[in-house]
């Protein structure tokens, strides 16, 4: 045991100390760990909201214990499968996909002692979000009923032996997968139903913040669900969420701990069937990982298939397709678009089932949405556009790239996709809402007029040298500033020229219109400008 047990610490110590290390020197990290911690927070914030409210109504109604430890069930049921989606993909990643996994082979190292390393850092790393998800609506029921502080106290260890039961249960699904059903296509489909679950999980936490609203009434439909369960509907005894369910809920019961002696047992037990299959099929399974990676297209295929790009000539095109595949490279861009969407059919059903068709000022609000929702979405050209190139900066000085070239491909770029994005959705809108057919070609036609401006300030914004980041000497507070200055820019260049339009008469938005030419001329001067001080710069 030792032989194994020696490696495994050293190997978490020399992780640990690296993850220190970087933390203190390197701000990609600090940036990381600072946009997690924002997440969290998000998070904790919109559960503490509905936890609050659904306990305080339980509490005045006089609930019965069984209602109200349904209403638990479901939060815990939310926290487990929210963690386990992101188990599944660290697990696969970490386990199998990691840059030091084929440095940890080639050492003389037992895999049991490599397992052992990367399992305790899997868990470890994830024990923030399972205490996010589970903690919070936990605190907010222990408050509400006014629970002792043994409560709080006993809820950490429980925390813990609950995520050791979720992470063994996950690794040894995955190891299983990679043994035996390794293939790229199935390695890619689960990656795939990660992300598909982790949009909806987190647009159905979004909800929480409309629940005071009657046509999204979040807390009623979980009330309805609670209340209507009976003996049939239980959960068995024997779901792993059920022992740490029963556990706190003692302090309220008085029931015995037998539960506190499941958990901690089947924690255990699951950490070392982990264990003994690990050291049967770990090895052989990053072995066929390995094997049934997907191949990259080879660079006369890609060329080939970007060649076709449709937009532009020349060097324009050039710069445009380059632009673009940095753009749809990070697939959290994907993810944010979906979620945008989602917020959108959502308002369009809230809209359609309160009957609110064959009227302009709905069509008005949703076309509104749209088009915030496009600029929003292509942030990642305008505002962060110049800041990809940061690794690559050399290469953009270097090449017969000028700036009025460079400014113009990220505006172009930006302002296609948005134009795509805003008139597909806007249609569809206009269609199931019924518009009125003589209000269509002005709203087809708003984007077109207001998206250029928006785009042409935020490319502005973002060749401004602390939204570029091409020196270490960055700003973070004033680039948080500096968005939340550019969203409301992009608010009142959306929304004014629309209300002029439909509300206000022809003159004021003529009025408006002028003002925003004036505004992308603006914007494009100081653009160039920006950009011509750093490609001169730092030679």
């Amino acid at each position: 045991m030792r032989p194994i047990l020696t490696p495994t610490t050293l190997l978490l110590r020399a992780s640990w100390q690296g993850w220190f290390n970087s933390l203190k020197r390197v701000r990609e990290a600090q940036r990381k760990l600072l946009l997690k911690s924002v997440g969290y927070l998000i998070f904790i914030g919109a559960l503490s909201l509905l936890g609050t409210s659904l306990f305080g109504h339980l509490r005045l109604t006089g609930a019965s214990p069984a209602v109200v430890f349904r209403v638990i069930n479901g939060f815990m049921i939310f926290g487990v499968i929210i963690v386990a989606r992101d188990l599944m993909e660290s697990s696969l990643k970490f386990l199998y996909e990691a840059p030091d996994s084929a440095l940890l082979r080639a050492m003389p190292i037992p895999p049991i002692a490599i397992f052992g390393f990367k399992f305790v850092h899997l868990t470890t790393n994830r024990f923030l979000s399972l205490f996010c998800f589970l903690g919070t609506p936990w605190v907010a029921f222990g408050l509400m009923f006014q629970l002792p502080w043994h409560f709080y106290v006993a809820f950490v260890p429980a925390c813990a032996c609950f995520l050791v039961l979720i992470a063994s249960h996950v690794t040894i699904c995955m190891m299983v997968v990679a043994r035996f059903f390794s293939t790229g296509g199935l390695l890619a489909a689960l990656k795939v139903l990660g992300t598909i679950i982790g949009v909806a999980l987190g647009f159905l936490l979004s909800l929480t913040l409309f629940f005071q609203f009657e046509a999204v009434s979040v807390k009623q439909f979980l009330l309805d669900w609670a209340s209507a369960g009976n003996a049939n509907t239980e959960p068995a005894a024997w779901y792993p969420y059920q022992w740490m369910g029963q556990l706190m809920f003692s302090w309220v019961t008085g029931a015995g701990l037998k539960w506190g002696t499941l958990l901690l047992g089947g924690s255990l037990g699951s950490a070392g069937i982990a264990t003994l299959i690990a050291m049967q099929i770990y090895a052989r399974g990053w072995e066929n990982i390995r094997q049934s990676t997907p191949k990259r297209n080879s660079t006369r295929r890609g060329t080939s298939a970007t060649s076709r790009f449709p937009i532009g000539r020349g060097k324009m095109r050039a710069m445009m397709r380059k632009d673009f595949v940095v753009f749809i490279k990070h697939s959290g861009r994907f993810i944010g678009i979906a979620m945008l969407t989602l917020f959108l059919a959502l308002h369009l059903g809230i809209s359609l089932a309160q009957g609110n068709t064959g009227d302009t000022k709905d069509a008005v609000v949703i076309g509104v949405q749209i088009l915030l929702y496009s600029t929003l979405i292509t942030f990642g050209l305008s505002c962060n556009g110049f800041r990809e190139e940061a690794k690559t900066w050399w290469l953009l000085k270097t090449a017969p790239v000028t700036p009025e070239l460079a400014w113009m491909s990220k505006f172009l770029t930006a302002l296609l996709f948005a134009l795509f994005y805003a008139e597909v959705c806007l249609l569809i809108a206009m269609m199931l809402l019924r518009t009125p057919s003589d209000a269509w070609i002005s709203l087809l036609l708003i984007p077109i007029l207001t998206l250029a401006p928006v785009t042409a300030v935020n490319t502005a914004i973002g060749t401004l040298p602390w939204m570029a980041e091409l020196t270490d000497a960055r700003e973070p507070l004033l680039r948080f500033l500096t968005y939340m200055f550019a969203i409301f820019i992009d608010m009142v260049l959306v929304i004014a020229p629309m209300i002029a339009w439909h509300f206000a008469g022809v003159a004021w938005f003529v009025g408006i219109m002028v003002l925003c030419l004036g505004g992308f001329g603006i914007a494009y001067r100081v653009g160039v400008a920006n950009l011509r001080k750093l490609l001169s710069a730092q030679d």
